[in-house]
């Protein structure tokens, strides 16, 4: 993915090119001593939220005048040679360290998809990281539909009128990001409901999607890509009424069904049996 400056952003370099800052959060990084590349990369303070092969995430809280922020930090390094080969014998290309997920961040508020707020991206080498704002304590994985489906298939609770209202506000949301998503060449790879997150709201449900480190961008419309996304996240609403992702896929078409439009759901429900069935081999 080649890099992507959006006009919203203002990035100023630091550190002789090795960092990547969005200058409204240069006072509070210069404050804190946060102005050099190794300076982030070995911040010893903040807590490991995510640790996978040769990737973490923390999470950090800054000191600031009045008060405090609190960040995201993920670190890439040198990544092992089977992060490097296995792609490969699937037929992809690997998507190593942070730049890409920086790039995607940027791309996505280019298009005026919700996503998180860029703070920094630095590189040194196969050493890399991008940091990003805290959204706030008040949002919450999307994955929380699954537990009303849950309660609803068991009997324990019948959806109440609110409930049944904001989960088909969700639905039309994810729908029309999914649709926008696509429409903008922008494909995730990863596009799960949990990697989503949602505050409630009594209008339109406050969405942001996170986790971009596997963005593709391309301004042709892969039907590969499309099916993948769709798939994925077909595959995590699966606890939800088939009704309901029907729902979701006539928003996302946003039109009403129409007899050529089998083929797209047997792929989807073809690759969404492929990932339940990798999921439950390796134990996901």
């Amino acid at each position: 993915m080649a890099d992507v400056t959006p006009p919203t952003f203002d990035l100023v370099l630091w550190d002789g090119g090795r960092l990547q800052v969005n200058r409204p959060f240069c006072r509070i990084l210069e404050a804190n001593g946060l102005t050099t590349f190794e300076s982030l990369l070995n911040l010893p303070q903040g807590q490991v939220v995510r640790q996978i092969k040769s990737r973490s995430t923390s999470r950090i809280v800054l000191a600031d005048v009045p008060g405090e922020q609190t960040f995201y930090v993920k670190r890439h390094r040198p990544p092992r040679l089977r992060e490097r080969i296995r792609p490969l014998m699937n037929l992809s290309w690997p998507i190593l360290g942070a730049r890409n997920e920086w790039n995607a961040i940027l791309r996505f508020h280019a298009a005026g998809l919700p996503t998180v707020t860029p703070v920094a991206f630095g590189q040194l080498g196969q050493y890399s990281l991008v940091m990003t704002q805290d959204v706030g304590t008040d949002f919450t994985l999307l994955d929380w539909v699954n537990d009303i489906a849950d309660r609803r298939r068991v009997g324990k609770s019948r959806e109440t009128p609110q409930e049944l209202s904001l989960n088909r506000g969700l639905i039309h949301r994810v729908a029309a990001i999914a649709r926008q998503m696509h429409a903008s060449g922008i494909f995730h790879q990863d596009f799960y409901l949990n990697h989503m997150l949602w505050r409630r709201d009594p209008g339109v449900p406050d969405l942001h999607v996170i986790d971009l480190g596997r963005v593709v961008h391309s301004p042709n419309r892969s039907r590969r890509r499309i099916i993948k996304d769709l798939a994925q996240l077909d595959f995590s609403a699966r606890r939800m009424s088939c009704s309901d992702r029907l729902r979701f896929l006539r928003l996302y078409l946003g039109r009403p069904f129409r007899p050529g439009d089998r083929w797209l759901v047997r792929c989807i429900v073809r690759k969404s049996q492929n990932i339940a069935a990798h999921t439950a081999k390796h134990k996901l």
